[in-house]
């Protein structure tokens, strides 16, 4: 599978959302669940988390040099990624298959 990051359209697929996401309401009503249940509510923020993913085997994708950045004077020139990188749309899915995989990879869960 080839993708690059150039394939996104604006206007058609260019502001799609590419990762589950918790609504307001679901989050009220687990904290009041567990409010009523008297149970302990810990939050984490994983720095960094995009860059523990990888990307789907036989998947490539390329993106235009940051700014600033000139090796040479070949405007054609783009970055093979190895990794998804924060700013890439698909980033946050790729994060989210990967949690998955673990969470289902460990012991006492289906």
């Amino acid at each position: 599978m080839v993708c690059v990051v150039f394939a996104a359209s604006p206007g058609i697929d260019f502001n799609d959302t590419y990762v589950p996401v918790t609504k307001m309401a679901s989050i009220r009503t687990i904290l009041a669940l567990a409010a009523q249940m008297d149970y302990e509510i810990h939050q984490i923020d994983m720095k960094n988390a995009y860059l523990n993913s990888k990307f789907e085997e036989g998947e490539v994708v390329y993106m235009k040099l940051p700014p600033g950045m000139q090796l040479t004077d070949d405007k054609t020139l783009v970055c093979l990624l190895l990794k998804p990188l924060y700013g890439l749309k698909q980033a946050g899915h790729y994060w989210y298959q990967k949690m998955c995989r673990e969470l289902e990879s460990m012991p006492g869960t289906m």
